[in-house]
């Protein structure tokens, strides 16, 4: 099995392009009001906040006469979206980790501009460069000790004394992918190789040369059950499964989380709920359903649960509250 995968600047630069003229359908629960005079308001992210992975840009405009002709968004100075009209709701993916500057520019039928910014954190998602600084591989991600997801996906560099062939990717002695020139960046790659059970394994990267030379790096780490519905079929992964809030939903600062973990193979101990990773729930079975109350601002929810076998299970997202 040969994988071909794309450098991270380069998805960068296509996901960039596509969300220039396109917007991504959004399934949160928008309700972003209008700003009391003229200008823009900027709900989502919350300035100085930090997102997991991939924020929800929430955005109204409002003219002092007229109507909004067009709303445009620049994160880091290039151009995500234009929307011909007052408001903007936007899952931009391609954001490395770090923080980014967000910029909103909307335009009235006479022309006048109306401009809001703000510099929002992201967190989550694979390291954006993994260059080796020496022959050998170099594993970014996942490090040793992680928790990640059983849906397998790391980082790693490689640089051999003669030119690589091949990188092979070994989850405890197994062989679960290999990869072959061209790699998108000569000596980096950044897959999605796969699911693992849950629980503890090994991971190993070898790359071999031209000349028969291999070079490897290995790393531990946990896997926690991340629940799926294929989209073939009728069988859901063990998981934790949202009754809400969803992703990117804006809630008021007090705020019920539903979830509930579902086809797990062994009987649930505990639910711990967790904002800006401040335990703010639990409960001790496999259903949470609690109020909880909460300051203002864009926050990382993260819902665990563990089973008898000592099995982990996890949900994250972000929740606007406001």
């Amino acid at each position: 099995m040969k994988f071909h995968h794309l450098s991270p600047t380069t998805t960068l630069h296509l996901l960039a392009a596509l969300f220039a003229i396109a917007m991504l359908p959004v399934t949160a629960s928008a309700t972003c009001p209008e700003p009391s005079s003229a200008g823009v308001r900027i709900c989502q992210p919350s300035a100085n906040s930090t997102v997991y992975q991939v924020p929800h840009v929430e955005v109204v405009a409002s003219p002092s006469s007229g109507s909004i002709s067009s709303t445009k968004v620049f994160i880091d100075g290039k151009q995500a979206l234009e929307n011909f009209g007052s408001g903007v709701d936007l899952f931009p993916g391609g954001l490395t980790n770090g923080t980014h500057h967000l910029v909103i520019k909307a335009t009235d039928d006479f022309g006048r501009t109306y401009q809001a910014s703000e510099y929002f954190g992201v967190t989550g998602n694979l390291p954006s460069s993994c260059h080796p600084s020496a022959i050998g591989v170099r594993l970014c991600s996942p490090t040793p000790g992680a928790v990640i997801s059983q849906n397998l996906a790391f980082a790693v560099g490689f640089r051999g004394a003669t030119t690589i062939t091949h990188v092979r990717a070994f989850v405890d002695n197994k062989l679960m992918a290999d990869f072959a020139p061209p790699f998108g960046n000569p000596d980096e790659i950044f897959p999605e190789v796969g699911s693992v059970t849950a629980g503890l394994h090994m991971l190993k990267i070898t790359a071999t040369d031209s000349a028969g030379h291999t070079y490897q790096s290995s790393a531990g780490f946990k896997a926690y059950y991340e629940g799926d519905c294929p989209p073939k079929g009728n069988t859901c992964t063990p998981g934790i499964y949202m009754n809400g809030p969803f992703d990117g939903d804006d809630v008021a600062t007090t705020f019920r989380v539903s979830a509930s973990v579902e086809n797990n193979p062994a009987a649930i101990n505990a639910m711990k709920v967790y904002l800006n990773g401040h335990q703010v729930a639990q409960s001790s079975g496999p259903v949470l359903d609690q109020k909880i109350t909460t300051a203002k601002g864009t926050k990382i929810i993260v819902i665990q649960a563990w089973d008898s076998a000592g099995k982990l299970y996890r949900i994250t997202q972000n929740v606007n509250v406001q």
